[in-house]
């Protein structure tokens, strides 16, 4: 393994040397990618590709992409210092092999589909559909003509709409990305949107049991700390964070919290 991370690392004209250790090399590695994703979503390498592919300043590269130059500075640093495109002078750079080959090759543009289908079957697979869970009969008895049915709150490409349509807000999986200050304003939020005893607000969310939790959340819990300053919740932390919010519970069970205003 470590023969072939050297012969990538030749090849892509990085110098291991300057990764403290294996973890730094995956880090580094990960971000460069996610920059790289960023700059082809911006079409940078497609425009520069499609203008000759000569040497750019970042002032350039900020009229090809309309993207902030500050930000420019910021990616390209980055993705020069992994040998993505060489630096020639100061904000100074030309592609590389590599780095013409995102401007024809489409492997990172399916990134975000690939996003979308972890998504899905996160949904398939880790949670009990949420029509199982929640009073769906109950809901579809008092719709009202000409209202919205659902609005499926970061919904990914709409897995959960499809299970079911009916006159609710709906989130799953969105809350836990944000501290516990940001999901009071979200909230707070669709709350104002909401039709006082009319609408509902299912929330797919895994609680952390209080005694002997489950793996599965702790680890994501540990997760959402790391990567997001975040945390999955346990009942009593949502209830506060509800009341805070102006909504009541109809219903909290170990997948899903029923929300109405």
């Amino acid at each position: 393994m470590t023969s072939a991370r050297q012969l990538l690392a030749t090849l892509e004209g990085v110098n291991e040397i300057s990764f403290a250790n294996d973890a730094e090399r995956v880090r580094v590695s990960e971000t460069t990618n996610a920059l790289a994703k960023m700059l082809i979503d911006a079409g940078l390498f497609k425009n520069w590709a499609e203008c000759g592919g000569e040497w750019k300043t970042c002032t350039d590269l900020t009229e090809l992409t309309g993207a902030d130059e500050v930000l420019i500075k910021r990616l390209m640093r980055q993705i020069s210092g992994q040998h993505l495109v060489f630096e020639i002078a100061e904000d100074t750079f030309t592609l590389t092999p590599r780095a013409t080959a995102l401007a024809t090759n489409s492997a990172l543009e399916n990134l975000t589909a690939d996003f979308h289908c972890a998504m899905e079957c996160h949904s398939k697979y880790n949670f009990t559909p949420w029509t199982e869970v929640c009073p769906t009969k109950t809901i579809v008895k008092s719709v009202k003509p000409g209202r919205a049915l659902v609005v499926d709150i970061g919904g990914s490409k709409g897995q959960d709409l499809e299970k079911f349509r009916a006159r609710v807000y709906f989130m799953r999986n969105v809350l836990h990305d944000w501290t516990d200050e940001l999901v009071s304003k979200i909230l707070g939020n669709v709350v104002g949107a909401m039709a006082k005893g009319y609408s509902r607000l299912p929330i797919h969310e895994s609680l952390i049991s209080s005694v002997k939790p489950l793996a599965r959340v702790t680890v994501s819990d540990i997760t959402m700390m790391a990567c997001l300053s975040a945390k999955e919740k346990t009942e009593s932390e949502w209830a506060y964070l509800i009341g805070k919010s102006g909504l009541n519970v109809v219903k909290i069970g170990n997948l899903l919290i029923l929300l109405r205003v």
